[in-house]
């Protein structure tokens, strides 16, 4: 019995130095199989949606790190090591449910390759960590923030050239110039001055003749005059609609097989006349957002609102989803982030 013990023993104390050997060329075996076979295919078709460089991290899923895989999404955990056939990734992959990736089933071969990973435990060395969890929405430090405060009157600063301001927004601007040892550029000669309001309101030049006469009007009213009738312009709206329609996503087409709206002029127009018409912006965004259901005082103005609820249809989504609920809240994704 002692001579057992004391072999036991023995073998006890150089098991930590044998076992490894074999485990550490297991294990890069596993990391060399998952380096050629899996992370090529998860850079390739995943990361663009969910990694932490996605512009938009869809379902809540990272598969850039093993934490991320573990962690799961919004539907739940997306892998369990050692089982192929439990959660949703590889359901995705074989397009039982939830199809992924989206443009196309990858081929057999790949997704055996991703079973054989699960039951391999899923060797990764990636260190990146999932997402930091949401902490919820907390309406009283929301309204905290500067955009949802009233507006108040701060005090004017004081600034060391007292004659430069004209009105009480200067005095911010020329104290926030004096802090950092700036001066303030000199006044454009008044050619210039009409040349630069006409790209900045209209994105056009304006005819020698009407800087001409701009020059040599001395009337203290000259420069209103000449804004009042450049904001007059049918082509401020097409100026400045340019800035909301980038807002609203809009296009004349999808790039998915180059799909053509047809009538997406309609409320390209719809946004040019809205600018040219000054249309408060508060009703502007109503209009978009629940035209059709607004009232309207003359059959116009129901077929201008209609339009205008085209901002909700817009947007680069994927028509030829065949899961119809998966489109229909895409698309309600899609209106909500915009």
């Amino acid at each position: 019995m002692p001579r057992f013990v004391a072999t036991l023993g023995i073998v006890w104390i150089l098991l930590p130095f044998v076992a490894p050997a074999a485990s550490a060329a297991d294990d890069r075996e596993a990391i060399g199989f998952f380096e050629q076979k899996i992370r090529p295919v998860l850079v390739a078709h995943c990361y663009s949606c969910h990694s932490a460089e996605a512009k938009k991290l869809k379902g809540g899923l990272r598969l850039d790190s093993r934490a991320g895989l573990l962690a799961g999404g919004d539907s739940g955990p997306s892998v369990v090591p050692g089982k192929p056939d439990e959660g949703s990734l590889l359901e995705a992959l074989r397009y039982n449910g939830p199809e992924m990736p989206p443009k196309g089933k990858l081929p057999d071969a790949v997704v055996a390759d991703f079973e054989r990973w699960v039951r391999m435990g899923l060797p990764d060395p990636r260190a990146a960590g999932p997402l930091a969890p949401s902490a919820g929405i907390n309406l009283e430090s929301g309204r905290k923030f500067w955009a949802y405060q009233p507006p108040r009157r701060h005090p004017s600063p004081a600034v060391a050239d007292t004659d430069w301001p004209r009105t009480e927004i200067d005095r911010f601007v020329l104290a926030a110039l004096e802090a950092k040892g700036l001066r303030p550029a000199h006044d454009a000669n008044r050619p210039s001055l009409a040349i630069r309001l006409a790209y900045d309101l209209t994105g056009l030049p304006l005819p020698p003749q009407e800087v001409d006469a701009f020059v040599q009007d001395d009337s203290p009213a000259a420069y209103e005059r000449l804004v009042d009738r450049l904001l007059a312009s049918p082509h401020f709206g097409e100026r400045w609609g340019r800035h909301w329609l980038d807002v609203a996503r809009f296009g004349e087409s999808l790039t998915l097989r180059g799909f053509i709206v047809k009538s997406a002029w309609r409320y390209r127009d719809y946004v040019i006349g809205a600018f040219n018409a000054d249309v408060p912006f508060d009703r502007f965004i109503r209009e978009q957002i629940a035209g059709d259901l607004l009232p309207a005082a003359t059959p116009g103005d129901r077929r201008r609102q209609l339009v205008a609820t085209a901002f909700l249809a817009l947007g680069n989504t994927n028509l030829e989803e065949q899961d119809k609920q998966q489109l229909r809240m895409d698309v309600v994704d899609e209106q909500l982030d915009t």
